[in-house]
């Protein structure tokens, strides 16, 4: 698959499952944490492809968060294009484990991604706006996109939206 189209794929991929995260799933088991797919998949396309597609695609992610949520109008968008460049700075640097670098790698990525949430909130909303980071649900986020990590990496390695060269053989 062409590089311009699995980044068009992997945009796409990321709207729908944001749209799955903020409605169906939340439907199907209300007042359960639901781990974040779209960031788990920014963050492997990122550490792919690059700092500049990863940007794109977590600025995307964040905007669609924004707008599908009662979030302040760019939180998401600031903190997921963040995390997009930031995981976009390790392409060809690493050697990828199937299992453990994705547990590892979305660990910290999502670690990232509530130290901007505390860091953001407490900028622009020092008055006590503070979104719930640290909390035991943000720790079971952590836990549940760790867990996920390695069947996301596995069905995008297999349908080739990361390629297989540098991301561990075949």
């Amino acid at each position: 698959m062409k590089t311009k189209e699995s980044f068009f794929i992997s945009l796409l991929l990321v709207f729908i499952l944001v749209i799955l995260q903020s409605t169906l799933f939340y439907a199907i088991i209300p007042n359960v944490v639901i781990p974040d797919f779209a960031l788990i998949v920014v963050a492997f396309c990122a550490a792919r492809r690059g700092m500049q597609e990863g940007q794109i695609l977590g600025f995307f992610n964040g905007l669609a968060e924004d707008f599908m949520t009662a979030s302040f109008p760019g939180f998401n968008a600031l903190i997921k294009t963040i995390i997009g460049f930031l995981a976009g700075t390790i392409k060809n640097k690493m050697l990828f484990d199937p299992v453990i670098f994705p547990i590892l790698f979305i660990f910290f990525v999502t670690l990232v991604k509530g130290a901007l949430a505390a860091v953001t909130a407490y900028i622009f909303f020092p008055e006590g706006y503070f979104p719930a980071v640290f909390s035991s649900s943000f720790l079971m986020e952590i836990v549940l996109n760790s867990l996920f990590a390695p069947l996301i990496y596995l069905i995008l390695k297999k349908t080739h939206l990361i390629p297989n060269d540098i991301w561990g053989g075949k």
